[in-house]
């Protein structure tokens, strides 16, 4: 009974974590703009707190859990529109979170278990982990608003064709978020670590 009460109690705390990270995506996507003018660059900012999550909790559906809670909370902070263009536009936020977790599944595919992934993220090799993660989450937000039809036009620049210039661009804003949410998470990641190791000493 008393370690159905403590899974239950690390579950509501790892859901409450990605539900908080999921929301903390969509106030920085809604409130906190660059204004660039690049496509694919608002992912720095609203990408990288779901890498976080994404790389912090051992949930297999952590991506999911996080970018749901960020595709409700743009829904609610743009006010609720039913309008069925604009209704599929949150889906490609969504999107986000199933391919975060479809990449992490085969990470700890090739590095054996989930534990040894963490493992993996927080030491050298996590920044390239986690800049391929940023790409990816990227390239899902772009390959969803191209499906449903829900991508802005953009002038292209650097000499780049019509298509190429999005993925040129999503490509490396989805780098920087990685390398960003590396940056951010790592100590974290190490601390957990550290911690495991001390519980597997003293039990």
């Amino acid at each position: 009974m008393e370690q159905v009460r403590s899974r239950s109690g690390a579950l509501l705390s790892q859901l409450g974590v990605l539900v908080t990270l999921g929301l903390a995506s969509a106030f920085l996507h809604t409130y906190a703009k660059l204004r660039l003018g690049i496509p694919g660059h608002s992912a720095v900012l609203w990408i990288t707190p779901l890498l976080i999550g994404r790389c912090l909790s051992p949930m297999r559906a952590a991506g999911t859990a996080a970018s749901t809670t960020t595709a409700l909370g743009l829904y609610c902070l743009r006010g609720f529109s039913l309008r069925w263009p604009v209704l599929l536009s949150f889906g490609t936020y969504w999107a986000v979170g199933p391919a975060l977790d479809f990449y992490v599944l085969l990470l700890d595919k090739l590095v054996g278990n989930p534990d040894r992934t963490r493992s993996v993220l927080a030491g050298p090799l996590g920044i390239v982990f986690l800049a391929i993660a940023g790409v990816v989450a990227n390239y899902a937000h772009l390959a969803s608003k191209v499906l449903l039809a829900v991508i802005r036009s953009h002038t292209p620049r650097f000499g780049l064709a019509p298509g190429l210039y999005e993925m040129a661009t999503y490509l490396v804003f989805g780098l920087a978020a990685g390398i960003l949410a590396f940056v951010l998470a790592r100590p974290l990641l190490k601390r957990r670590g550290a911690q495991g190791k001390d519980a597997q000493r003293t039990g």
